[in-house]
């Protein structure tokens, strides 16, 4: 059995035991918050994930109370079972320090890799994965959730083994609002969000919202749709756009795009929280309506 690397930058050595019952298999690469590394359960031998958060993260742990938050944290996003929510099965602390969780393994791309490979989706497939990615923060919310950053990278499209379409999983449930809090009580203007995905008053600091990700989606659909967040620049530049003027409109990008598509892509983005959706429901019920459109008058799309 090999051991921790002593060196907090190495990476775990094949065969390090996590958690009691995970094994590292082989180190994959970085991934979203540290590296992510394939696994295998020790009684069971089922393949998992084993997401070791980047070194930096340690500086929010200071004690065992923090540790225990964290896994409170893991096992609470494992509660929210539902087949668009990568799953979650346990999480903790390495010997030297550095905080993980075993999740499930996906093998796919993220939604941002396939907007980069592409430079935009087709309609009817970004349709499709904002459809599912608001089925798991309806979910999520009606579970007491909120994401906090939700963005590109943390949506995985995952190829089906018949190759007929993909499947969407969501990551990251509750680790931006675990660090969050963690890191407001070092500094009580802290955040940790992706500043292109939030909303104008979560740039303000007001209390977390499940607004903050119908805004996030409407981010992730224009994305997808343009090839482009509406807002880019540097943070501090991006944030102060956010909150003095509004996103551009999807037809100011695209004036082709069905009406009602384009409506729920610019109600998400509205600056006021008030004239968004007001639920990840109704999000799902419109873009539900508007696929069933879609799939009445597309052909097929590549």
């Amino acid at each position: 059995m090999q051991s921790l690397a002593q060196d907090e930058e190495d990476t775990l050595e094949a065969g390090t035991l996590v958690a009691t019952y995970f094994r590292v298999l082989e180190f994959i690469g970085p991934a979203n918050f540290g590296e992510l590394y394939r696994g295998e359960h020790i009684q069971m031998g089922s393949r998992c994930a084993v997401r070791v958060l980047s070194p930096q993260w340690k500086s929010l742990v200071r004690g065992d109370e923090d540790v225990d938050r964290f896994r409170r944290m893991a096992r609470a996003a494992s509660d929210t079972s539902h087949p668009n929510i990568a799953q979650v099965f346990d999480g903790g602390r390495l010997a030297d320090g550095r905080l993980f969780l075993v999740t499930e393994l996906l093998v796919g791309s993220s939604l941002f890799e396939a907007i980069a490979e592409r430079r935009y989706l087709p309609v009817l497939r970004a349709a499709r994965i904002l459809r599912d990615v608001a089925r798991a923060v309806r979910a999520a919310h009606n579970a007491g959730q909120v994401h906090r950053d939700l963005k590109a990278e943390n949506v995985m499209l995952v190829p089906l083994p018949d190759g007929d379409g993909e499947a969407v999983q969501v990551l990251d449930f509750g680790i931006a609002a675990w660090a969050e809090a963690e890191a407001r009580k070092q500094n009580p203007g802290a955040f940790v969000a992706t500043p292109e995905y939030m909303a104008p008053e979560q740039v303000l600091g007001k209390p977390a919202s499940p607004l903050f990700d119908i805004y996030a989606m409407g981010v992730m659909l224009f994305e997808a749709l343009v090839g482009e967040t509406p807002f880019s620049g540097n943070p501090q530049t991006l944030m102060k756009a956010k909150v003095a003027r509004p996103a551009p409109t999807l037809a100011s990008k695209l004036p082709g795009m069905p009406r009602r598509l384009s409506e729920l892509v610019d109600d998400c983005l509205a600056t006021d929280p008030a004239m968004r959706p007001q639920s990840a429901n109704e999000f799902v019920v419109r873009i539900e309506e508007i696929l069933r459109t879609l799939n009445r008058t597309s052909g097929p799309q590549t």
